[in-house]
């Protein structure tokens, strides 16, 4: 099968390229820096470079999916820089695909478009409002494939990664103070829900969609742990597959996030999707540090 991913020098893309080669598909990678990994690299702005990816589109031919997994990740960037990076890009895909579509488009989300609320878990149907300038691009993006009629289009809404090679997720941070023995502190005394799910679990989701796209047109679906997990759950759990020394330290200061516990139902209905559990998942990381 003929892939498109975007964004296959990142580190969701990176990942999910080398597992989709290895099952035998072609793959394509649309990043500013160029994959190692793919079939084929082109090292393209996808947000500046218009009319090179419509040239691209008309010369090599219709893809028979395309992942877009292209983004500008959450941290302290303006509204014009995540417009450029989440929104550009999806707007210029999608004109570069309209006279030649693909059967299907897979968009990989976050579950940072729901807002804060009392009502847990969170299901595809909850508000998505978030104020932030990261969510709000990211769901403008869903929208604008929502439009986009031709392909089967899956959005996915993902929790936050962890793995080796991601550095600023809230697992990774935790692994790193553990990896040096130093105190792992927890804001709100460790009560606060959080989503995170290893790597390997939403590379199986997307090869699930591949294989067997949903019967909906344009289908949206969250994935996360299943369960309601606790920081202080996901720190004592780490500590412990580390073999560290560090102290779990609760701490009265409150945390920034709001609780985030999603409803999987429908992926699990759909798709299949079974994440791992979280002994598991903490286990499968250490390894990768620890290798």
């Amino acid at each position: 099968m003929k892939i498109w991913i975007t964004g296959g020098a990142g580190f969701l893309g990176r990942r999910l390229t080398a597992a989709l080669v290895q099952q035998g598909h072609q793959i394509l990678s649309l990043s500013k820096r160029g994959s190692t990994t793919a079939n084929e690299s082109v090292s393209i702005d996808l947000a500046r470079e218009k009319e090179r990816l419509n040239s691209l589109a008309a010369e090599s031919g219709q893809p028979d999916v395309v992942i877009h997994c292209a983004a500008r990740q959450p941290g302290r960037y303006t509204l014009p820089e995540f417009v450029k990076g989440n929104i550009l890009p999806t707007v210029n895909l999608i004109e570069a695909l309209r006279s030649s579509p693909p059967k299907q488009i897979i968009y990989t989300s976050t579950l940072s478009v729901y807002s804060q609320s009392n009502r847990l878990p969170f299901t595809e149907d909850h508000p998505a409002s978030s104020s932030l300038a990261y969510a709000a691009t990211k769901r403008w993006a869903e929208q604008l494939l929502e439009t986009f009629r031709d392909p089967q289009v899956t959005v996915l809404r993902l929790p936050s990664l962890y793995g080796k090679g991601q550095d600023d997720s809230f697992i990774d941070g935790l692994a790193q103070l553990a990896l040096r023995g130093e105190d792992l502190e927890l804001f709100s005394r460790g009560t606060v829900l959080r989503e995170a799910l290893h790597v390997s679990d939403v590379i199986r989701a997307i090869q699930t969609c591949i294989d067997k796209p949903p019967a909906e047109q344009f289908c949206v679906m969250n994935l996360g742990t299943g369960r309601k997990i606790s920081t202080l759950e996901y720190a004592e759990v780490l500590v412990e597959a580390l073999g560290s020394k560090s102290r779990v330290v609760l701490s009265d200061r409150a945390a920034s996030q709001f609780d985030c516990y999603a409803d999987i139902q429908r992926a699990r209905n759909m798709i299949g999707f079974q994440p791992s559990e979280l002994k598991e998942s903490l286990r499968t990381y250490t390894h990768e540090l620890q290798a």
